[in-house]
């Protein structure tokens, strides 16, 4: 629609969810209307280089265009679009991690508010309650590891902090009264009138709490069963100044494919769920920190400054290219030449 009123614009647009297979998506009666409005654009990003290929598979499915997969670029009608991934960031440093105290104190004040024992090991989720983010699936990995590990028994906690959303939604109302039965569940088959191996918080969290909760967890669970990129992941590694605690990340979530020193999980596979929260709490603190500095170095370096600036960038560049070639374009026709005469003075640099 901006096309059609600018014919002449540089629009760029980023996709912020994932983008699926072609098989999926022909389910989506209005596909063709979406891809063509997408195609609207100058420049298309999505967070990963997987998104970019299902989208440019989609086209080649369900539009009438010429696709250049070298230079990632779609024409429709003689307009052409290019498919770019920009993988989205947090800033660097983290605002929120401004004023909060060492980890030790944060893991004291986090134990003191759910009445954890001393020695107890957290585990935290934190999400929004959406049916993609796996917090059913994370819950059942703790379940899990209980049953086969029941040593764990009074020495693990899992705090889940989820914030509601979309209640008026059947779907995401359901998903909540679940979680509260499932967590109810668990904690009456393994926990005791001291101790519940489930915390589910239900309420909003400010960004300080959310950091508090990350650098008190000895491990972070993101188990997404599909997620454009999942912030909460770099958030954690850009809260552990310490260099300590484990990330559990989901393959599903696009930040899979940039923090690779994550303990990789397959969120329908409880089993193995449950084996890499064992894994992750007897990880030695050095290959604790190993991992987490790789993945620090990288989330500062792809902070969100330069998510958006690689954006700009590439627009900023593309405006100057179309200067020039219109520059051309005019110079041409003042001469009188044609097309063939054009390259022939470009190529002896008359």
């Amino acid at each position: 629609m901006v096309r059609e009123h600018l014919p002449n614009a540089t629009i760029l647009t980023f996709w912020h969810i994932p983008w699926p297979n072609s098989e999926t998506f022909s389910i989506c009666p209005w596909r063709e209307e979406i891809m063509h409005g997408l195609l609207g654009s100058t420049i298309l990003g999505f967070h990963t280089q997987f998104h970019c290929n299902n989208f440019l598979e989609a086209t080649d499915r369900f539009v009438e265009s010429r696709i250049d997969r070298e230079q990632a670029s779609v024409t429709v009608a003689g307009r052409e679009t290019l498919i770019r991934p920009y993988p989205i960031s947090i800033e660097w440093p983290p605002s929120a991690l401004a004023g909060q105290p060492p980890v030790a104190q944060c893991r004291e004040a986090v134990r003191r508010r759910f009445g954890l024992p001393p020695a107890v090991r957290i585990a935290v989720g934190i999400e929004r309650f959406d049916y993609t983010k796996g917090i059913l699936d994370r819950m059942r990995a703790i379940d899990d590891l209980l049953r086969r590990q029941p040593s764990w028994k009074g020495r693990l906690v899992f705090i889940q902090a989820a914030a509601p959303t979309r209640g008026k939604l059947a779907a995401y109302s359901a998903l909540q009264n679940e979680a509260e039965r499932l967590a109810d569940e668990i904690n009456t088959r393994h926990g005791s009138a001291n101790y519940k191996p489930i915390v589910l918080v239900i309420r909003h969290h400010e960004p300080d709490e959310v950091f508090e909760l990350f650098r008190a967890a000895d491990v972070c669970v993101v188990s997404s069963l599909h997620d454009g990129m999942n912030l909460v992941a770099k958030e954690f590694v850009a809260s552990r100044d310490d260099e300590q605690g484990v990330l559990i990340l989901s393959t599903f979530a696009g930040a899979a494919r940039e923090l690779s020193e994550a303990l990789m999980v397959n969120p329908y596979d409880t089993y193995a769920m449950g084996e890499a929260l064992e894994q992750a709490l007897v990880m030695p603190a050095a290959e604790q920190r190993e991992r987490l500095r790789l993945m620090r170095d990288l989330v500062r370096v792809r902070n969100v400054y330069r998510w958006a600036g690689q954006m700009l960038l590439d627009v900023a560049r593309l405006r100057s290219q179309q200067r020039i070639v219109a520059s051309m374009v005019a110079e041409t026709r003042g001469l009188g030449q044609g097309p063939e005469t054009r390259g022939l003075r470009l190529g002896t640099g008359v």
